[in-house]
């Protein structure tokens, strides 16, 4: 019967810990009003060039391309957003 006690009170815990860490985040960036992500990726250039050919070949009518850091000890990424009028 102890083990059971035992178990309900880590499980208990572990659910209210989590509630708080799930709390005290940071809310998640918006997606940019009628944009689309089409890709996330490494390398600048690419991004630049993928959106770019997108915008010639008519499958958006615009695009950019937004650079976040999520962790200053490593390299950020590179988001591409598309839109179509």
């Amino acid at each position: 019967m102890r083990g059971r006690r035992w178990a309900t009170l880590v499980a208990a815990a572990t659910l209210a810990l989590g509630g708080l860490v799930g709390a005290a985040a940071g809310p998640a960036a918006a997606d940019p009003v009628g944009g689309t992500l089409r890709g996330v990726y490494y390398d600048g250039q690419f991004c630049n060039s993928y959106g770019s050919e997108g915008v010639q070949t008519g499958q958006w009518s615009w695009y950019y391309c937004e650079y976040r850091v999520y962790n200053p000890n490593s390299p950020g990424f590179y988001f591409l957003w598309t839109f179509t009028y």
